[in-house]
């Protein structure tokens, strides 16, 4: 408890007493329907609202063009505010304080549901080949004020203790605020002054409507990270005169702004270190005063948490991401049991999620989303069967983890010297280690639940059914193989990766099918070790399959260590090291090398050999994960819960 001493002291936010200092950033679920709350908001929060300090709820769009998506929240629909008042009911009862955001999304938010063009401070859209939104009338910006009074006196009907302005991470008073998105020539554009004037009568009018209602607080950038837009110097002298507005009572700041790839960095994934932008948000400090300061981006651990407040500018620090892995990280850390809290490996699966317009969910916890339906341990069962899972991955394990929890005896058999499977190899590529800290979690879980381990088993049909379980649970994974190119050394990704030569001044082609993080791995490690990396691909959408927030980041990596695009290359043939190539749609073809080792990243197939066989033996197993088909570790981990809670 001492080492987490200042992590779990009260704190005064603005007039409302906190309990800890870890809170819960807002974020879109998608779980509205119609743009209304629903019970899955409640049971997500409720379960997050036991520990920590602050639960601040995702952004209220505060006028009819910035709806975007049916899965958000309305802040102008009176039929919103009975589920508004369960959360905030749920949160309470739980003993965390609530807060709320509210927002307009600007040029990036369209409405889609009704067919409303984006607004915006100009005609600018916020990524190439994107929507153009339409450039607001004054009059426009008087209505949109408004709506974010009207949106405030909900929030504040429905019981909320305090609420932020959202003013950066290019929303649409962000995008006033910054040269890139408003080249307006009236008096709301150019200078800063006038870039500033409306978000500040936006801020000034909410602030003095809530006066003696609820404190206010502002959600900014720090850095846009992107050139032509808001640096730290210009951020931190917008802080500074937001803060001067009567009424403004705490600050919460991160970097970025919804433009490619600034963005990627708002959600800093695997690649990135531990916080990684703390020092430009501390920086405001001597620009804020006494005001309280708040803070996220990618803390996993409440050991993190500790670290950034014992420096002394820091007053509490958000915790989302790592709460959808594990709502009860605090709890754990507290009893000193952190080895058992479900890490989250910052894959971005999560708001890869909703930026495809679905709900949120995440690859290590297949719960987000399912909470009111999926209790943390499953149900024990009334009826206990003995079963058999073969494979020792990500799915095989969960599944057996799971239905040992819920009272089956359960046998797990892997054929290697370690449970693991993908996450293994997948975690010793460059920037991936936090896979390892997941497949060490599960191995944990399997073994606390009570599950019997074999190791170095080679599982046969005979094997299988003189153990005479009851049920056979089948997760052997798939199998990857490189197709051979004529004159060149021909690898997989894992092959690439696990590699134990010498890859410096080497020139390596990457052919790739499958867009996938296995792509990205194969060339970032390469490209560290010192090799020169070329990606082929027919597709001209590079590493497609990776999630949108992730793959803005990955890209730029990628140029930064050199790695070239051949997109387009559809690879028909190879000689003396060189590969030869029909490019599309210019249709000419082109030998290019020479070069020393060709990596060919493939989908695989499923590994279903053993699957007949039991089958031709009378026994019916039920397969899951990549021995169902080759997808994704959420599919692995969706399909072991479902399957392990329904026995």
């Amino acid at each position: 408890m001492s080492r987490y001493e200042k992590v779990m002291t009260p704190f005064d936010l603005a007039g409302v007493e906190v309990r800890n200092r870890v809170f819960l950033p807002a974020h879109t679920t998608n779980f509205g329907v119609d743009f209304l709350p629903t019970e899955r908001h409640v049971a997500y929060l409720r379960e997050r609202a036991k520990s920590v300090g602050l639960v601040i709820v995702e952004p209220l769009r505060v006028h009819r063009t910035s709806l975007g998506r049916s899965g958000g929240l309305s802040g102008s629909d009176r039929r919103a505010l009975d589920g508004l008042r369960r959360i905030v009911d749920a949160v309470r009862e739980e003993g965390a304080r609530v807060f709320v955001q509210i927002t307009h999304a600007g040029r990036h938010g369209p409405n889609d549901t009704e067919g409303l063009p984006a607004w915006g401070p100009s005609a600018i859209p916020w990524v190439a080949g994107g929507e153009i939104p339409h450039a607001m009338t004054r009059a426009e910006m008087i209505e949109v004020r408004e709506a974010y009074l009207e949106t405030a006196g909900l929030a504040a009907e429905a019981g909320f203790e305090g609420m932020e302005v959202h003013i950066g991470h290019g929303h649409l008073l962000h995008q006033f605020l910054s040269p890139s998105s408003n080249q307006r020539d009236d008096d709301y554009g150019g200078s800063l002054d006038n870039r500033m004037r409306f978000p500040l009568e936006v801020l000034a009018a909410v602030t003095g409507a809530m006066a003696g209602v609820m404190p206010v607080g502002i959600r900014t950038s720090v850095d846009d990270l992107m050139a032509g837009a808001l640096g730290p110097e210009e951020q931190r002298e917008i802080t500074a005169r937001a803060v001067r507005v009567p009424g403004v009572a705490f600050v919460n700041a991160s970097v970025a702004a919804y433009q490619w790839p600034s963005i990627g960095h708002h959600v800093a994934d695997m690649a990135h270190p531990p916080h990684p932008f703390r020092d430009l948000t501390e920086a405001l400090r001597p620009v804020i005063g006494d005001l309280p300061l708040l803070t996220a981006n990618r803390y996993r651990t409440l050991t993190e948490v500790a670290d950034t407040l014992a420096r002394g500018q820091i007053d509490m620090v958000g915790m989302n991401r790592a709460h959808m892995a594990d709502p009860h990280l605090i709890e754990k850390s507290l009893v000193g049991r952190e080895d058992e809290i479900r890490p989250c490996v910052a894959h971005n699966f999560c708001i890869g999620q909703v930026g495809a317009h679905r709900p949120i969910s995440c690859m290590s916890n297949p719960r987000v989303g399912r909470e009111e339906h999926w209790s943390e341990d499953p149900a024990i069962t009334d009826r206990p069967r003995r079963m058999l899972v073969l494979g020792g991955g990500p799915s095989g394990m969960e599944a057996a983890r799971v239905a040992s929890l819920a009272g089956h005896d359960v046998s797990l058999w892997e054929r290697s010297d370690r449970l693991g499977g993908v996450l293994t190899l997948a975690g010793t590529g460059a920037g991936r280690g936090d896979l390892h800290k997941l497949r060490d979690w599960l191995s944990g879980a399997v073994e606390r639940a009570g599950v019997r381990v074999r190791l170095g088993v080679e599982a046969t049909a005979e094997e299988v059914t003189s153990a005479a379980p009851d049920v056979v649970i089948l997760a052997t994974g798939a199998h990857r193989s490189a197709q051979p190119v004529a004159g060149i050394d021909t690898l997989t990704a894992e092959q690439a990766i696990a590699f134990a030569g010498d890859w410096a001044g080497r020139r390596v082609a990457i052919r790739d099918d499958e867009g996938s993080w296995a792509t990205l791995s194969a060339a970032e490690t390469l490209a560290q070790a010192g090799a020169s990396v070329e990606i082929f691909q027919v597709s001209t959408a590079p590493l497609w399959s990776v999630s949108l927030y992730s793959r803005m980041t990955a890209l730029e990596r990628l140029a930064k260590a050199g790695v070239i695009f051949r997109l387009g290359h559809a690879i028909s043939g190879g000689s003396e090291g060189a590969l030869h190539c029909r490019i599309n749609p210019l249709g000419r073809d082109e030998r290019l090398g020479p070069y020393d080792a060709l990596v060919h990243v493939a989908p695989g197939t499923a590994v279903s050999d053993l699957q007949t066989a039991l089958e031709d033996s009378g026994v019916k197993p039920i397969v899951i994960g990549d021995a169902t088909a080759p997808r994704t570790l959420f599919e692995a981990m969706q399909d072991a819960q479902r399957v392990a809670r329904t026995l």
